[in-house]
């Protein structure tokens, strides 16, 4: 071997090893703090359908790609590294054998011809993008807007880091490449255009100083790419190795509608049961996954309720103070010894989140975790199935159950949910109230066989008075339709929503038993909820209590009526409408047609959306038990949302469910109140309203005569009992 070779394999293997050896040492550092989460479900289940996300969202960049112009970049260099890893496939090949090509690829093989040409239009597109990057790096300036992120305490911001590293990767590979082609060691001359070119600048250097400039660049790529990789897995770009892991463990189709948690036997509990997460180990495997894989882009945050109101929380924020204060922890996390010889440092002594707002020493303040909605637009718009919504429930348990630290409003709705079955506080003998002067089969014993669905009033339904017109009118509207149904009257409690969303966890499952119970009972079989979080719950979390009902929101049952020609409208509306998507029927359950179909016939009206809308909708602030707190930071989120109806000009803003009926009726309350509207200028409905003002009489479609027509303040009539048939 001459002194050249010599210096490429020594130099080439000191540097490969050092760098794998250190990578190696991380990687099982971060494998180990997973292994030390705590057991959740796995969910090893829908494997065709989280391979189907894999490739349209990871491999096709689906969700980066409606970005526009950073989508189209970010998507540029990812493809553009996949196949550019070629070139450090090769690059260690040469420490080895300076003729070595890729096996399967040797020199005159048309498929080589075509790898060379695709890594070399790939490394210019991939320059390409990381130019477009700078430019908008210095154009936007994140870290002097608090989106940056530093590395390993320097003042460069990270995003210079990889922009640099991947400028350099490119920059060598191109430059060894042309060495390479100067010497007629390329594999793939013809195809690879672009290293051709620079190969005939090298054209008149001798065949020793091609030697040594190969060399060179070669030690050169290599070492930047041990420095890329040892930064990579040190950085937020471990995403690139955590990803596939994520989304194998994730819910599918996304971490929304659904909360896991583990089952609270209290007979079985010991004084050292942790109910939540009160530290950062206690939390699962997934989550630690999600903080290894969050990528700081900020399109959650861009997307959240409280962080575009003036509230403290942030998603990404939050998903990266309990990351960073993870890997601080670590080390004594894996070694109890260290943490006894160590007990007194900052990182064992942090409280995991504060106790009132502004407390010093702890990882997530008071206001982040209480701000959120759990409307889920952080985890929709995430591009790695990042779950933010369980993170902040899983802190919030342990503030409930294990600190009684809540929110002081939310502990009247607490006690009124365990002593009245309501979150106010009426009981079970108002249940039926909303009911006066309808015809209201209740159900006596057991459902009769005629009778094809339970309608679920739910609290608000029944309790809150503008929420009691939108179940009058479902109610009239299903007998219209020649629908049987019944209701369980003072039998019906709340679903538990309100408690799983602040914490109180065991209050929920107590209360879900008890419900599933009553349901079997009267052998409930279809189920029609008009609450979307009624709907959600006995849907998607009532299984895991052994509850299964088949369970419809009533838009789907009504669109699916006037589908059918069982309602007609008849009657023009000559007004102007917009839709609010609730967050609970729209991202959590994927229900967006449905409501707007139920209008979708009535002539007259002018339909239009607000820009926020669909999986894009925003909040109307009810969610996550915060209908039942005080909004006291920032700007209302029902003014926010109210303003982007108002700015259409609208006479309806409709809606379809009854906790952002009331949000966004007390908005429009609020700004006739200060002038800003006249009286009865907007009106906030139910889009079942809407359609039961359309109606008139029509025939009946079981051939019986014909049935009155509906309107949406009836009277007359009785209740009657849905007994056994």
């Amino acid at each position: 071997m001459d002194p050249v070779d010599i210096v490429r394999l020594v130099a080439g293997l000191a540097v490969l090893g050092v760098g794998f050896y250190f990578a190696g040492k991380r990687i099982v550092f971060l494998a180990r703090l997973v292994r030390a989460a705590e057991p959740m479900p796995a969910r090893m289940t829908g494997w065709a359908e989280k391979g189907r996300y894999l490739v349209t969202h990871v491999l096709g960049q689906r969700k980066l790609l409606q970005w526009t112009g950073p989508g189209m970049l970010h998507a540029a260099i990812f493809w553009g590294f996949i196949v550019l890893q070629t070139h450090t496939l090769e690059a260690v090949g040469e420490v080895f054998d300076p003729n070595f090509h890729i096996p399967g690829f040797a020199p005159g093989l048309m498929r080589t011809e075509v790898l060379g040409f695709a890594q070399d239009l790939f490394t210019v597109l991939v320059l390409l993008a990381v130019v477009g990057f700078a430019v908008i790096r210095l154009a936007q300036a994140p870290a002097r807007r608090g989106r940056g992120s530093r590395f390993a305490g320097s003042n460069l911001d990270e995003g210079w880091y990889v922009l640099l590293a991947e400028f350099a990767l490119l920059y060598t590979a191109l430059v060894l490449r042309g060495a390479r082609s100067a010497k007629d060691t390329l594999p793939y001359p013809d195809g690879a255009f672009a290293s051709t070119w620079i190969g005939g600048y090298f054209e008149g250097i001798s065949a020793v100083g091609l030697e040594v400039l190969a060399t060179t660049f070669l030690l050169a790529h290599a070492s930047v790419f041990v420095g890329f990789m040892l930064f990579t897995l040190h950085s937020k770009h471990l995403h690139v190795f955590t990803i596939p892991f994520s989304i194998a463990f994730s819910r599918y189709p996304k971490g929304l509608g659904k909360l896991e948690t583990r089952k609270i036997d209290v007979e079985e509990m010991d004084e050292d049961d942790v109910l939540g997460v009160g530290e950062v180990e206690h939390f699962g495997f997934k989550r630690l996954l999600d903080m290894y894989s969050c990528t700081e882009c900020g399109r959650c945050q861009s997307q959240c309720p409280a962080w575009n109101t003036g509230k403290p929380l942030s998603p990404k924020l939050l998903i990266m103070d309990l990351r960073d204060h993870l890997y601080a922890k670590g080390p004594y996390i894996l070694d109890e010894g260290l943490a006894e010889s160590h007990s007194d440092v900052d990182v064992l002594n942090a409280q995991l989140v504060g106790d009132e707002p502004g407390q010093a020493g702890v990882v997530i303040d008071y206001d982040v975790l209480w701000s959120c909605t759990s409307c889920g637009a952080c985890v929709e718009e995430c591009p790695v199935n990042i779950e933010h919504v369980d993170h902040i429930m899983d802190l919030r348990q342990h503030k409930v159950m294990m600190e009684s630290s809540f929110p002081p409003e939310a502990g009247t709705m607490l006690r009124n949910l365990e002593n009245s079955g309501d979150p106010w506080g009426a009981g079970s003998s108002k249940r039926l109230d909303w009911a006066d002067g309808l015809d209201v089969p209740v159900v006596d014993g057991e459902l009769g066989r005629d009778v094809e669905y339970l309608y679920w009033v739910g609290c608000a339904g029944a309790l809150e008075d503008r929420a009691k017109k939108t179940t009058r009118t479902v109610a009239q509207l299903l007998n219209a339709a020649g629908v049987k149904w019944a209701v369980l009257g003072q039998a019906e409690s709340c679903t538990g929503d309100p408690a799983r969303r602040i914490g109180m966890e065991y209050l929920f499952q107590m209360m879900a038993e008890n419900n599933v119970e009553t349901l079997k009972e009267v052998g409930a079989k279809k189920i029609v909820a008009t609450c979307p979080h009624c709907f959600n719950t006995i849907r998607n979390e009532y299984p895991d209590f052994d509850g299964h009902f088949e369970v419809v929101h009533h838009t789907e049952l009504l669109s699916r009526l006037v589908r059918e020609g069982r309602l007609s409208s008849q009657s023009e509306i000559a007004k102007k409408v917009t839709y609010h998507d609730p967050c609970y029927l729209g991202r959590h359950n994927e229900l967006y047609d449905e409501p707007r179909d139920v209008v979708a016939g009535v002539a007259g009206l002018e339909k239009v959306e607000m820009p926020r809308c669909r999986n894009k909708g925003f909040c109307c602030g009810a969610g996550g038990a915060r209908f039942f707190m005080e909004e006291d930071i920032g700007k209302r989120v029902n003014h926010e949302r109210i303003d982007e109806a108002l700015d259409l000009d609208p006479d309806l803003v409709s809606t379809a469910c009854p906790f952002c009926m009331v949000m966004l009726d007390d908005a429009v309350q609020d700004k006739t109140g200060k002038g800003e509207l006249t009286e009865g200028q907007v009106r906030v409905v139910d889009v079942a309203q809407i359609l039961s003002d359309s109606l008139l009489p029509v025939a009946e479609v079981n051939g019986n005569g014909a049935h009155p027509s509906v309107s949406p303040h009836p009277t007359g009539g009785s209740q009657e009992t849905a007994g056994q048939q």
